[in-house]
């Protein structure tokens, strides 16, 4: 199975568990990768602009996710 195949398997499987969730345990999921998210932002923006209050940093990832593109 090559890479593309295994990447296609794993789509799947992660399909399927999504399907067996509660909406409840989704929306849960959706929140806890959301502040995964943000969460990694902000250490990179601390790593790269180590002079930027929090404020600042979390103005700046909000401004990143109004304005990200899809597709």
């Amino acid at each position: 199975m090559d890479s593309a195949e295994h990447r296609r398997a794993a789509e799947s499987r992660q399909a399927e568990i999504y399907r067996r969730m509660t909406p409840r345990a989704r929306l849960e999921q959706a929140v806890r990768m959301s502040a995964q998210m943000r969460s990694l932002m902000d250490a990179g923006l601390r790593a790269q602009h180590p002079e930027w209050n929090a404020e600042h940093r979390r103005r700046v990832i909000a401004e990143r996710i109004l304005h990200a593109r899809t597709g």
